[in-house]
């Protein structure tokens, strides 16, 4: 943003399979599946591609395209996996490198601290909408639906900042004049994972009778967590330091500060349940997955664990799952009231 580029995220089309000549099939379906968009021709509204080291199968990836796809600049950017403060040092050397760059390869882009700051603001001013609307998603008996707090993120995660912007502020406004229901007695749940893209999980589970009081996902939660400090005399350290920061995620040290996050996230949504969406052969999350699993049992909150190939191929299989966890936790919720 601060070089005057429209940044958004690469949700691919593609399917995954179509890229088995290239990716061992047992790669993550995002992957394979923004490999088959880029072999398609899915470059031609690029100005280029930006890979972060964020897995080995994001490293095979940057590797393939420089091979095999042509025609727009290529950037891979490393990110540490701890946050300590030299890791913070460390990636914001990356970001100036980043910088630079993006100076060198593009005509007339120049970046400096006052559009960088500019950039920063726009972003916070963003994030301070989502966090409002994530707070009125889990109030008893809101308005405020997960699945329409999903598409917003999606939107947000590929619109520029100043539509989106208007558009939160709309839905703010919107949600503020709704009243508020009765609260409902389905079952409230926090849902966590990787590249959830499409809403049909979503509205699944709200068509199974419950509701999405938090979305602690890519495009969602972690996306919009912590704000950039604007008052710092070094823009591109305080974009590290809010980036390493931020809510974890799996690719990130630290698994037992992300499992006491996320059951703080349950208590404080006040929900039933966690469900824990998976893409298939995501080896970060498959690594957490058990630990999770009997954390939350341990605490006494039930857990589901749901895989998806990126097609959602499997959508049906994974409605019988839910519907009968939401029948456990009706079961459940009445011998507790007993």
């Amino acid at each position: 943003m601060a070089a005057g580029m429209r940044p958004r995220r690469v949700i691919p089309q593609g399917r995954p399979l179509e890229a088995d000549a290239y990716l061992h099939p047992n790669t993550c379906g995002y992957i394979k599946s923004l490999l088959a968009s880029l072999i398609a021709g899915g470059t031609s509204e690029m100005a280029g591609l930006v890979v972060v080291n964020s897995c080995d199968g994001m490293r095979r990836l940057n590797d393939i395209c420089r091979s095999h796809v042509s025609g727009f600049p290529l950037f891979f950017i490393e990110v540490p996996k701890k946050k300590d403060p030299d890791s913070i040092e460390f990636f914001a050397s990356e970001l100036r490198r980043f910088a630079t760059n993006l100076e060198a390869q593009y005509t007339g882009v120049a970046i400096t601290d006052d559009s960088l700051r500019a950039a920063i603001k726009a972003c916070n001013d963003a994030r301070r909408l989502v966090q409002e609307i994530f707070l009125l998603q889990r109030e008893p008996g809101s308005s405020v639906r997960g699945s329409s707090v999903f598409n917003l993120c999606l939107e947000g995660a590929t619109s520029d900042a100043a539509s989106f912007g208007d558009d939160l502020r709309a839905f703010v406004a919107e949600s503020r004049e709704l009243k508020r229901g009765v609260p409902g007695e389905g079952a409230r749940v926090v849902l966590t994972g990787n590249s959830i893209h499409q809403p049909d999980l979503v509205k699944l589970i709200e068509d199974s009778g419950g509701a999405v009081v938090g979305l602690d996902t890519c495009l969602a939660g972690r996306h919009h967590d912590r704000l950039v400090d604007e008052s710092s005399r070094d823009p591109v350290r305080a974009l590290a330091e809010r980036y390493l920061l931020r809510a974890p995620c799996a690719r990130m040290e630290g698994l037992d500060e992300r499992f006491q996050y996320l059951k703080g996230l349950v208590i404080d949504s006040g929900a039933d349940a966690i469900i824990y969406c998976m893409t298939k052969f995501c080896d970060a999350h498959a690594y957490d997955v058990p630990i999770m699993h009997d954390g939350f049992r341990e605490a006494g909150i039930p857990f589901l664990l749901v895989e998806n190939d990126y097609e959602w191929t499997s959508l049906e299989q994974t409605r019988t799952r839910i519907e009968g966890f939401f029948e456990m936790l009706g079961e459940r919720r009445s011998r507790r009231n007993v």
